[in-house]
């Protein structure tokens, strides 16, 4: 943005400050735009990334966007399958997870976990198959949210420049 004072007089310097004051506001209105779309890109991609949870039973993960302050926002997941859907579980497939260790999470940590370090696996009741017995050995982590934090780090630079151009 370019402002030219000329002539130095009042009337000058108050239009400087009036475009000045202008691309403030604008500014502003940018950076809420800037977080409010990387929020609904990260929630699109959370939503991905836990609709590819193989699960036996109801995955009920629901995924939003929350403003949660000036220029803020948070993407939330929600669902009783949510912790395992991004930390995995069973002694099988539930490890790997990056932030397990942080968060203490993993396998057996879930609550209520009774087989999870099982590696026979264990039978799902059938009120959660559909009347038919089922094996489990647990489910792989999707890591939708560490993911999408990761995906987010690299587009932030592009859509920025995207947002701040027009």
């Amino acid at each position: 943005m370019k402002i030219e004072v000329n002539p130095l007089d009042v009337t000058s310097i108050d239009r400087a400050i009036g475009k000045l004051e202008d691309y403030a506001k604008s500014l502003d209105r940018k950076a809420d735009e800037l977080c409010m779309k990387l929020a609904s890109m990260g929630a699109t991609n959370v939503s991905l990334g836990f609709s590819r949870l193989l699960y036996v039973g109801d995955a009920d993960v629901s995924v939003s966007v929350e403003k949660t302050g000036e220029n803020e926002y948070s993407i939330i997941a929600s669902g009783e399958t949510v912790l395992i859907a991004e930390f995995g579980a069973g002694v099988k497939y539930g490890g790997g997870h990056p932030l397990n260790a942080e968060f203490g999470t993993g396998p057996g940590t879930y609550p209520g976990q009774k087989n999870a370090m099982n590696p026979n696996g264990w039978w799902l009741p059938r009120e959660k198959t559909g009347g038919t017995p089922t094996k489990s050995y647990g489910n792989a982590p999707t890591m939708a949210m560490y993911n999408t934090g990761k995906d987010l780090r690299k587009e932030i630079l592009a859509v920025a420049k995207e947002v701040f151009q027009t």
